[in-house]
This record gives C-alpha cells, structure tokens and sequence, in this order.
C-alpha cells in the first residue's frame, strides 16, 4: 500500500469519524450570547440542546416566552428537569412587558445561586432586554457596557424602549437606548 492510499484512507476515516461525532452534537440556538461564565441568553434551543447545557455545567434554564408562543417546546420543562436542570418559565407578554415580569424574572435569577443560566425566549428579544435591566439595576454594570449584549442582538422597538428607559429611570438610572 503507498503513502498516498494509507493517506486518503486515514482522510476518509477522520472525516467519518467527524461527520458521526458532529451528527450527534446539538446546534446552538439562534441569537446566543455569552454575557459572562454564568450567564448566557439564546432564542429558543432545541431540545438536544439542553443536553449540551446540562453537559456544560448549566443548572438553570429561565424560558421568558409565554407557552403558546410559535416554536415553543410544550415538554420544555420536563426536558430540562429531566437533565437536572431548573426550569422556569416567565410568560412575558411581548406587546405588556411588566415590572412584575422583571421583579420575578430577577428574583428566578437571584436564586440561581451561582449556577450557570441560559436565559431564553422565542428569539432573545425579551431575554436580552431582561438581562440588561438586571445587570444594569441589580449588578450595577454601566447601562453602555450591558447595553453592547442586548445590541447584539436586537435594538429594541418603541414597546421595549418605552419599557427599558422607564424601568431605568425609576432606577435613577438616566440612559437612553
């Protein structure tokens, strides 16, 4: 056998061997964005994804999208308490998104207690828009630093704007998107 057919025959097998080894991977989902080691925000994963998280050392999944939302996961909860994870589910109304909304969503993160979160919607608009306000009002990080995240994915329509630099300024925060 000549080094050129041991060559093409070692070539075809690493290349199976990383066709089998991708098949079997999860694809990230959509918009996601690593905002730092415990925090990580994603429109809305597969459900092989959440092996991935649980793999990677995630122990929170906080879904911001009300059930019925299109591509929504029905199971979702059970697939992420199936992988150890907790799951909470935040049903944010896109066109109302409320205090309440945010008051639990931060209390959801709060509680996470150190554990790596994805914190996720139908395509991280509200989850990008949540993470923001609750870096920028509860960890004190400059409303122009948290702000490069959430633009990174979106830059939020008049409902979303209204609502950020409302929540802002009740914070005595004053930054305009």
């Amino acid at each position: 056998m000549s080094n050129t057919t041991s060559f093409r025959q070692l070539a075809a097998t690493l290349a199976l061997i990383g066709a089998v080894h991708t098949a079997g991977a999860a694809a990230a989902p959509k918009n996601l964005v690593q905002i730092d080691a415990a925090l990580t925000t994603s429109a809305q994963p597969a459900p092989a994804y959440f092996v991935t998280l649980a793999e990677e050392g995630y122990g929170m999944v906080i879904n911001l999208a009300p059930p019925e939302s299109q591509g929504s996961l029905p199971d979702e909860g059970a697939l992420v308490g199936g992988k150890g994870m907790v799951y909470v589910n935040i049903p944010v109304d896109w066109h109302k998104p409320t205090t309440d909304d945010l008051d639990f969503f931060s209390a959801a993160l709060n509680a996470a207690n150190g554990r790596r979160t994805l914190v996720h919607c139908q395509l991280n608009m509200r989850a990008s828009s949540f993470v923001f306000l609750y870096r920028v009002v509860r960890n004190d990080v400059a409303p122009e630093d948290a702000a490069e995240a959430l633009n990174a994915v979106w830059v939020p329509d008049e409902t979303w704007t209204t609502f950020i630099e409302e929540t802002l300024a009740a914070h005595g925060i004053d930054f305009e998107l």
